[in-house]
């Protein structure tokens, strides 16, 4: 998997001529795949090939690509495009009639090129500016994930000492509970003899030692733990936003099985210290692909 984040930027501006298209490509985070593009109406005919560029080059995130085409007005010569102005024409008569000459200046009516440039030494041009922009925007985001990928390992460290420290403390906390039930049913006897073999009491510590046992979570946790630092490590190329969400769902759900189950005031404080940790892992998370 490769650590790659959902947000990012890039820019690129291609020249040929009198002709320059600049492109941007920008992203954010997107539970799946959004392309949103904005080009002029003379390059509408680019935006099936401008959105499998993006979706060859991405897997997650919102992402916007804007076209923008200049032409040296000075250098180029304008150009017409009739079947554009055949159908303002026809709108105009339907309306009743007027001035023709306004009609060049609608949208679509009159760009400039150079000579006449070509519609595929355009779309060359164009396209090659939005391929830029994107590998840049992808470049960028791989960065990003890097630098996440920095923050997710520190706090993954920090809750797996958490951890650690729960596992070290548990059996002390287990006996400890044990020898304060014996004291309350000794209380509520008002003295009476209570052997430690009575069935009834052993019956009531099996059965609270049962519910306050954290071995099965904490084996859970490190199984989790582990798989989270082999995701971090990435190397099959392969997004990993979505499997390290998945796994932190399993830890927080865990973390919060042992609070529930703990009453032991240093493991309280470690779960709670624990929670904190895994919620930052969360936040950091949602931004990988």
């Amino acid at each position: 998997m490769s650590l790659t984040s959902m947000t990012g930027f890039g820019r690129a501006q291609c020249r040929a001529g009198a002709l320059t298209v600049q492109a941007e490509a920008r992203s954010v985070n997107g539970r799946w795949l959004q392309v949103r593009l904005r080009v002029p109406n003379e390059l509408a005919r680019l935006e099936p090939r401008l959105e499998s560029l993006v979706r060859s080059s991405l897997a997650r995130g919102t992402v916007d690509v804007q076209l923008r085409v200049e032409a040296d007005r000075a250098r180029g010569l304008p150009r017409i495009d009739g079947r554009v102005l055949s159908r303002y024409r026809r709108a105009l008569d339907s309306l009743g009639g007027g001035e023709a000459a306004l009609l060049l200046s609608l949208p679509g009516v009159v760009s400039w090129d150079e000579n006449g440039r070509s519609e595929a030494a355009v779309d060359k041009l164009a396209l090659a500016a939005a391929r830029q922009a994107i590998e840049r925007l992808a470049a960028a985001r791989r960065a990003e994930g890097r630098r996440l990928a920095v923050a997710l390992r520190r706090e993954l460290s920090a809750l797996g000492k958490r951890l650690a420290s729960v596992r070290r403390r548990a059996p002390v906390a287990v006996a400890q509970q044990q020898q304060n039930l014996r004291r309350r049913l000794e209380s509520l006897l008002q003295g009476a003899a209570l052997s430690p073999d009575d069935p009834g009491l052993q019956r009531e510590l099996a059965l609270l030692a049962d519910r306050t046992d954290i071995r099965e979570e904490l084996d859970r946790l490190d199984s989790h733990l582990a798989a989270l630092s082999a995701a971090l490590s990435g190397g099959d190329g392969r997004p990993a936003g979505r499997e390290l969400d998945f796994l932190l769902q399993e830890v927080g759900r865990e973390v919060n099985t042992l609070g529930a189950k703990s009453s032991d005031a240093r493991i309280v404080a470690d779960v709670i210290h624990a929670k904190a940790a895994v919620e930052r892992l969360r936040e950091q998370a949602a931004n990988l692909e």
